[in-house]
Order: C-alpha cells, then structure tokens, then sequence
C-alpha cells in the first residue's frame, strides 16, 4: 500500500505538467496573442533597426507559413532574438523582439488581443503558428 501511494505521488507532478503541456499548446497565433499598439511598436522597431538587411514582405504570406506553420512561435524568437540583427545578435530588448514578432503576426493578418505578447522563449513556446483562420 504505502508503495502505491509513493507511486502516485511521485507521477502527480509528472501528470500535472503534462496537462499543463497539452493546454499550452493549444494557443495558437490566431488566438489573439497581441495587441494593435504592440504591432505598431513592432512596426516602427522593424524599420528603425531590420529594414536595412530585410523586407517586410519577407515576414508575411507565403514566405511566412512556409517557414513558420505548425511551428512553435519560440522558434522564431529563437532565430530573431539569437541572432538578429545580423551585424549585432541578440542587441534588442527582449519587449523589442516581442514587439516585432507582434508585427509580423499583424502583417500575416492574425487577429488581436487584450494582451501584448510577452517577451521571452518560454511564453513563445506555448504558442503555436498556424495560418489564419
């Protein structure tokens, strides 16, 4: 007896985070994860600091989803957050890189929301892309 209910004590933890996984990722870009404003920050972010090497037009459409569909939107953040802008990595605010990837989802017509997108690869994680409904 007392070995059972070390078993399911010890595999609580281990379910509970599983649950929490699953529910996760079940947020997706057309869930509304950004707000307006925050898109519009990221816009004038991508064209002070990204359009000398890049165009919008990259970031949306086709280009977009081939890269990015099914994806975890940690996977862009990684890309953009480790190494852009190319000349100096990683030399943005984490609230910047945020604030760009909310452009990008607001170029790709994606709906908004009532909260920013938060910085960070954690919070990125639990959002996946996939194309508009």
């Amino acid at each position: 007896m007392i070995r059972c209910v070390l078993l399911v004590t010890a595999l609580l933890p281990v379910t509970l985070v599983a649950v929490d996984a699953r529910q996760a990722a079940t947020k997706t870009t057309n869930s509304g994860v950004f707000t307006a404003a925050q898109a519009e920050r990221g816009k004038k972010a991508f064209s002070e600091k990204c359009t000398t090497c890049h165009d919008p037009s990259r970031f949306s459409g086709e280009a977009f989803h081939e890269s990015w569909d099914g994806k975890a939107l940690k996977e862009l953040w990684d890309v953009a957050s480790g190494t852009m802008p190319e000349d100096n990595p990683a030399s943005l605010k984490p609230q910047e890189y945020a604030d760009i990837i909310a452009y990008f989802l607001q170029l790709n017509e994606y709906p908004t929301g009532d909260a920013d997108l938060p910085p960070g690869a954690s919070p990125m994680a639990a959002i996946k892309v996939e194309k508009k409904k």
